[in-house]
């Protein structure tokens, strides 16, 4: 027979499993304080008590004398029924007073005062119910019988007061209220903490979007296209000049991107489509067995996308696919648009016949960030991947829902 690994003692129990043990009181702490579901779970949890406390007042009635025939039979036996009456109303009223002003939806300041108030409130509308307790014997006839009436009454009201308004006060929920404060405090806490999440991954953002600005005029890049400038110019001049128009162009649709006062969030595709044009045709020019593509329809050109992701998966293709590979080459750039759950969906997909995967592919920088953006800007509904082409090389594909104008949301 096999036998069964004992407990661990000291591991703490599943929360399922804490919160069946911990009682209506442990439930109860997993809601608002002073809500309506709270205060549900609360008053279960005195029920055992009063239940406990209905009994001990019970036994404590049998076992008491029976008064003298002078005291008020009636009001001596509606002691006991009305002591419990008293706990109980002290316990629920205050609180579903409490309930009820958070309810209101006040302001944090005002709120806190509308609670305290209600317990408060709770505290003197049950202390009016309390059974005065009564000192001295019967008073005598006559003037002196009604002075000290008078005097036993005070006497009254002071034990009355010494006695019940601490044990109504204890009972009111002072500890829920402490509870209530420093729930607010940490909830507050956890809203700053998440605001402060969100600027971070704000902060994380518009630095992932410049490091990939600023990564599109790198040296490497201005070094070759240089060089090979130089080449031209002593070889062939034109075609010289047709490399320093394309770089001008690409330069005119890059740099203005770098100033963090021009960055956006997203840009035309048209726009991009005319960068990547411009950066091929510097690339080309220097390397003449390049053919390249670049096609998007008329319609698309107004799409929404976000700046330079395009030009990143172009780039990469030309420094991992094409420059390794001796011979002609060939890049080809689509944007198209599809259906997708409904959805209206824009693929963009940059297509070589390079070396294609290698022991790196998919794992640089580049889309590395790439795909941290999409996941910043869209969740899950957008994704870069990677495969391998009809014949050889690399298709990289970014899809993204389609959106034709800036929205709020």
């Amino acid at each position: 027979m096999e036998k069964i690994a004992p407990a661990d003692h000291e591991s703490p129990l599943p929360s399922s499993l804490a919160t069946r043990l911990g009682g209506w009181s442990h439930r109860a702490q997993q809601y608002p304080v002073f809500g309506k579901t709270w205060y549900g779970y609360r008053m279960r949890s005195f029920r055992a008590p009063m239940i406990l406390f209905a009994l001990v007042l019970a036994l404590l009635a049998a076992l008491v004398p029976t008064p003298p025939p002078e005291v008020d039979q009636l009001a001596f036996w509606f002691t006991f029924p009305a002591i419990w009456l008293v706990v109980a109303t002290a316990l629920a009223l205050g609180r579903g007073l409490a309930v009820l002003v958070r309810a209101r939806g006040w302001r944090p300041r005002r709120e806190a005062a509308g609670i305290v108030c209600a317990l408060l409130l709770g505290v003197l509308l049950a202390w009016s119910l309390t059974p005065f307790v009564r000192t001295g014997g019967q008073p005598t006839q006559g003037q002196a019988s009604a002075e000290l009436q008078a005097e036993q009454a005070r006497d009254n009201r002071l034990v009355n007061l010494v006695i019940w308004f601490p044990v109504l006060v204890w009972l009111a929920g002072p500890f829920d209220l402490a509870a209530y404060f420093r729930q607010r405090r940490l909830l507050r806490e956890a809203a700053l903490q998440a605001q402060a999440e969100r600027y971070k991954h704000q902060r994380n953002e518009v630095e992932v979007k410049l490091a990939v600005l600023a990564s599109q005029v790198e040296p490497h890049f201005l070094f070759n296209t240089l060089s090979g400038v130089r080449a031209a110019m002593l070889s062939d001049p034109d075609r010289g000049i047709v490399m320093i128009d394309h770089l001008i162009d690409y330069l005119r649709s890059t740099i203005p991107q770098l100033r963090a006062d021009r960055a956006s969030t997203f840009v035309t595709l048209g726009s991009q489509c005319d960068s990547v044009r411009a950066y091929l045709g510097v690339i080309a020019a220097r390397m003449p067995r390049l053919r390249t593509e670049v096609s998007c329809a008329p319609e698309l050109r107004a799409a929404l996308i976000p700046p330079l992701m395009l030009i990143s998966l172009v780039e990469n293709a030309v420094k991992h696919g094409i420059e390794p590979r001796k011979g002609p080459a060939q890049i080809q750039v689509t944007a198209a648009s599809r259906e997708a759950d409904g959805l209206r969906m824009l693929e963009l997909s940059v297509i070589d016949d390079g070396i294609g995967f290698s022991a790196s592919s998919g794992s640089g920088i580049g889309l590395a960030n790439i795909r941290e953006r999409l996941k910043h800007l869209y969740g899950g509904a957008a994704a870069l991947e990677l495969r391998t082409g009809e014949e050889c090389g690399v298709v990289a594909s970014i899809v993204l829902p389609l959106v034709e104008t800036m929205e709020e949301d």
